[in-house]
């Protein structure tokens, strides 16, 4: 009987045997293929790639040829179209008006054919303006530069025609050039000019010339003054505010441009409620997402009103330029109602106090700040989520107090 077993159990190992080697063949099969189509779908990855770095290299070769193209022109073409600028500041409106019309007046004047005037700055572009001038002829004259007067009222500049006039018309043959600004201003100039070959101006053209020059020269001098570039504030990484020091020449330039301008500059001091127990609480990081998250709301409550700064700590400034303090203290009702309505987490609810002053004529950077923070003191004394006004009446210092409560 076990020998019957034993021949049977044989048979079949030696029918199963090869089913086996075929599977474990197939199976090798099987795996080489596999490795195969892996090779293949790499290759083919790989040339796409090569491809496409070849044709984003052959892109930025094209742009950069652009570019370099572009920059050449620019550096070969005349520098006119540096000097076709405007005045800018808060009174640019009546300034560009002033300038071109005494250009209007000196042409009639003088019995000139065209005028130009250009005023610099201490730092960026000038101003140019002109009339009946081409722009090539505009840019011929402008590249002239200031005259040294040498201690005259005026000085006349003859040309020799080199640049091509409008289509029927000859070309500038001469010009009487003056001082546009007065002493200590930056380099400026006012010259009528004349196509006619004949043309001599006279000592009543200049007197005259002068007499339109002294009465546009108040409003061309403000102007001027605000030219000044703003600086190039830096943000804070945290909060993407004006950082600390930027705000401290944007604060700077506001309060003199309030003051030439004379209209109203306030300044809100906001300071985030028991920041060292949220710190406690939940942590530094964590704590910073909550700062970021406040200037985010401060930023949609400032909309375009004012200029916000983180300006340390938990602390954000906001300038308003042209604002009453009664709208800083509305501004301060939208951010509260916002941290009102935010969902916390493990900090728990977030308010802010603040104190709000406005620039008064005897007020420099420092004694503004100082009162908006003296006002913040009074608010923080009162309770989160209180607003102090700081405000002067005459010889006494006073704040007004606001609470703000659900």
């Amino acid at each position: 009987m076990n020998a019957v077993a034993s021949d049977a159990t044989t048979a079949w190992l030696a029918l199963t045997k090869p089913a086996t080697i075929a599977i474990y063949a197939g199976s090798a099969c099987l795996a080489l293929l596999s490795i195969a189509l892996f090779v293949i779908a790499v290759r083919r990855m790989l040339r796409r790639e090569v491809q496409l770095v070849a044709h984003m290299l052959d892109r930025y070769d094209e742009r950069l040829a652009s570019f370099a193209q572009t920059l050449n022109d620019a550096l070969q073409a005349p520098r006119a179209a540096e000097l076709e600028s405007v005045v800018e500041g808060p009174d640019a409106l009546d300034a560009n008006r002033t300038l071109l019309r005494a250009l209007e007046l000196a042409v009639e004047r003088v019995g000139a054919d065209g005028a130009m005037a250009i005023l610099s700055s201490r730092s960026g572009p000038p101003t140019l303006a002109s009339i009946r001038l081409s722009h090539e002829e505009a840019s011929h004259v402008a590249r002239i530069g200031f005259p040294d007067y040498h201690g005259a009222r005026a000085i006349q500049v003859s040309f020799g025609g080199e640049t091509a006039p409008p289509g029927g018309t000859a070309p500038i043959r001469s010009g009487l050039f003056l001082p546009l600004l007065g002493d200590g201003a930056p380099p400026s100039l006012i010259a009528v000019l004349t196509r006619s070959a004949d043309k001599r101006f006279t000592d009543a053209d200049i007197e005259g010339l002068q007499g339109i020059v002294a009465e546009a020269r108040p409003a061309l001098e403000l102007a001027v003054a605000l030219r000044e570039p703003d600086p190039v504030p830096a943000l804070d990484p945290l909060t993407e505010l004006y950082d600390r020091q930027s705000f401290g020449g944007i604060l700077d330039r506001e309060i003199a441009r309030a003051r030439t301008g004379r209209y109203p500059l306030s300044l809100l001091v906001a300071d985030v409620d028991r920041l060292t127990t949220i710190n406690a609480r939940i942590g530094r990081l964590a704590a910073d997402n909550v700062l970021a998250e406040v200037a985010g709301l401060l930023r949609e409550a400032t909309g375009r009103e004012g200029l916000p700064s983180r300006v340390g700590g938990g602390r954000y400034a906001i300038l308003l330029p042209d604002g009453e303090p009664q709208a800083a203290e509305r501004l301060f009702t939208r951010l509260r109602g916002a941290l009102a309505a935010r969902i916390g987490g493990d900090e728990g609810s977030v308010s802010v106090s603040a104190g709000v002053a406005q620039l008064t004529p005897t007020d420099d950077a420092g004694s503004f700040v100082a009162r908006a923070n003296a006002a913040l003191s009074l608010a923080k004394q009162a309770g989160p989520g209180t607003l102090a006004n700081g405000s002067v009446t005459g010889e006494n210092q006073g704040s007004g107090l606001s609470r703000f409560t659900e």
